[in-house]
This record gives C-alpha cells, sequence and structure tokens, in this order.
C-alpha cells in the first residue's frame, strides 16, 4: 500500500520523480550526455520506427484486388521488395531500440514490465522476420514475375498456398507476441515517468495494430503511430528534457 506524503503524492511517486531528475541529469542527456548503450538504442528506435512509417506507404497494395493480373503486379513490382526490405530492417533494429529503453528505465518502476516487454518483443520479432524479409519480399515477387512473364495467374495459387500455409505459424503468433511486448512497454513507460508516457502508449498501438489484414488505410495511420510513438520516445531519451510527466 502507498503512503501519501503531505503534498498527496505516494512515496513510490516521489521517488519516481527523484529517480527521473537523477536520470535526466546523468542518462537522459544532462552534463555527462547519454551513455553509449542508450544513445544506440535511441538512434535504432528512431530508424526502426520510420522504416516501419515508410514500410506501409511504399507497399503496393493491389495483392487485395479481385484481378489477378493487378495481384501478379504488385507482387512483380520493384516497390514491393523495397517495402518489405524497409519493413524487415525496421524489424531487425527494433530490438536493439527496445533494449535502449530498457537500459533507460533500469532502477525505475516501470524496468521489471520493461524487461516482460523486451522478452517477448524479441521473440515476436524472431518469429515475423522470415516472413517479411523472405517469403514476402523474394518469394512472392519471384512468383508474380514468372506471372506476369509468362502471363499465367493460375500460378498465384502458389502464393497463396505461401501465405496462407505453414508460415502462418510462425508469422501470427509473432505478431501477438509483439503486441504483448509492446504493450507491455508501454505499461513500463507510464509506470516509470521517466519517459513521456504516451509515447508508450502510441508507439503499442501501432505495433499492436501492425495487421496484414487491415485496410490501406488503417495500415498507413497504423505506420504513423509507430513512427511518432517511436521517435519521440528516442528523442526523450537522448535530450534534457528526457524525464517528463505527459
Amino acid at each position: 500500500m502507498s503512503h501519501l506524503t503531505p503534498g498527496g503524492k505516494s512515496v513510490r511517486d516521489n521517488e519516481d520523480t527523484a529517480f527521473a531528475r537523477e536520470r535526466s541529469k546523468t542518462v537522459g542527456g544532462g552534463e555527462m550526455g547519454p551513455n553509449r548503450s542508450v544513445r544506440l538504442g535511441a538512434t535504432c528506435l528512431a530508424a526502426s520506427a520510420l522504416l516501419l512509417t515508410a514500410f506501409p506507404l511504399v507497399r503496393p497494395f493491389a495483392d487485395r484486388s479481385p484481378h489477378p493480373e493487378e495481384v501478379a503486379a504488385a507482387f512483380a513490382s520493384p516497390s514491393w521488395v523495397l517495402a518489405h526490405v524497409l519493413g524487415g530492417l525496421g524489424f531487425v533494429l527494433l530490438p536493439i531500440g527496445l533494449f535502449g529503453v530498457y537500459t533507460f528505465l533500469e532502477g525505475s518502476s516501470g524496468e521489471r514490465r520493461a524487461f516482460q516487454g523486451l522478452i517477448l518483443s524479441w521473440i515476436g520479432v524472431g518469429l515475423i522476420l522470415p516472413t517479411v524479409l523472405g517469403t514476402e519480399a523474394f518469394g512472392l515477387r519471384a512468383i508474380g514475375q514468372t506471372a506476369v512473364q509468362q502471363k499465367n495467374p493460375d500460378l498465384l495459387a502458389i502464393a497463396n498456398a505461401i501465405r496462407f500455409g505453414r508460415q502462418r505459424m510462425l508469422f501470427f503468433p509473432g505478431l501477438l507476441l509483439l503486441a504483448a511486448g509492446a504493450i507491455s512497454f508501454a505499461a513500463a513507460v507510464w509506470k516509470s515517468n521517466v519517459l513521456p508516457r504516451w509515447s508508450g502508449v502510441l508507439l503499442a498501438a501501432g505495433l499492436a495494430l501492425f495487421l496484414p489484414l487491415l485496410p490501406q488505410a488503417i495500415r498507413i495511420v497504423d505506420g504513423f503511430l509507430i513512427g511518432i510513438g517511436g521517435t519521440w520516445i528516442a528523442l526523450s531519451m537522448v535530450s534534457r528534457k528526457g524525464a517528463r510527466d505527459i
């Protein structure tokens, strides 16, 4: 049970506020500046967030078309590979960025939640990457190119077999674990009072809604949630104003 001080705040709140001030002086960008692991984590988190924002902006969505010729052309498009490479690199950098957030929150009341989020996110990303940087990026493009060259849309049945086959046993559990990890990180940021509270909420919402079945407009909005939340956290980690109660 929390004990209240004369000012109406709990002892734990005061401890977190004191920790936030000290963190802003040492790790978060005071006279000593951010340490290397936090700076690296912040850089990777911002880069990851921007890459994941770019993914739905570059990705062709004609693969949702009822016309096989348009689906094949989408798969064969250079934009298809570029988008998935950008998204894949975003996922590669994300665990490094989240490790930086965990390092930043060490010693705060959100440390345990951040550690839980880190482990869940790492496993989730590991299950997602083979699909994003493997079958989706290059396997489907090869099928699309062959279908276009041979004018044989029947080849798209192979793409459907890949997409809706056993790879789902990795991809969808990976998405669920990533969502759980992101939500745990949001709870850690909110509880710690060290980073802007709503930054964690935006990032978690974006990662939790990273679902391939959603419409294009929602995917684009989702990308911006990731971009805003991730860069907000990253900038807060390395700035003098990183510890704020927002």
